[in-house]
């Protein structure tokens, strides 16, 4: 897999206005990326992104199949960008391995009723749903830390139902308790909202 590190120039009038609609930025993220089928290139190539806080940073994970050309973005869209293979193999996973995690999501329920997906806002409400997603992943976490951030906005050409996602960041420590399951979800994702920065699952070794 791949991590791109890119740097925005806020400067620019194509960021800007990417960054006020976040399925412009989709979009504007996928131009790296071979033209597979239009609506399918965030799966075929295992793409995840996650704006950083308080920043100017997007981190772009990527599968192996094909180095992102950061180059296809417009002049003066990056004001830098760094890219890293990584691979994570299970044998690395092992079961009660410990590990801090980032993961930015998008803490949501499907309501039986009617089928509406809303989103959790209590922190309780959040940590269980991170606890349920871990549980089905194979892993356990072990603390959390729930940071609030903003509500991504958006809209889609041609489409009257604006975007509006609810967010959180989830920051921690995890204990591994399946790899292969833990290995799937750090390259597909957790949650809804995957293809407007949400799912990123970042792990970062304990040194001890």
């Amino acid at each position: 897999m791949y991590i791109s590190k890119l740097e925005l120039n806020e400067r620019d009038r194509s960021v800007r206005h990417d960054l006020s609609n976040i399925h412009h930025l989709h979009q504007r993220i996928m131009q790296a990326f071979p033209d597979v089928e239009q609506d399918k290139v965030r799966t075929d190539w295992d793409i995840l992104f996650r704006m950083e806080p308080d920043s100017n940073i997007i981190l772009v994970q990527s599968g192996d199949e094909v180095i992102p050309d950061w180059d296809r973005l417009p002049d003066g869209y990056l004001l830098n960008r760094k890219i890293v293979p990584f691979t994570i193999h299970p044998d690395n996973l092992q079961s009660g391995k410990l590990f801090h995690f980032r993961l930015k999501a998008n803490p949501s329920k499907r309501l039986k009723e009617t089928g509406k997906t809303v989103g959790l806002y209590s922190q309780p409400d959040q940590i269980a749903w991170l606890e349920r997603q871990a549980a089905a992943r194979g892993f356990q976490i072990q603390m959390v830390d729930v940071i609030p951030t903003a509500n991504i906005f958006g809209n889609k050409k041609g489409n009257n139902a604006p975007i509006k996602i609810h967010t959180a960041i989830f920051r921690g420590i995890l204990e591994v308790r399946d790899s292969d399951l833990l290995l799937t979800a750090v390259k597909e994702g957790i949650g809804r909202a995957k293809a407007y920065g949400c799912g990123l699952l970042s792990l970062k070794k304990i040194d001890i």
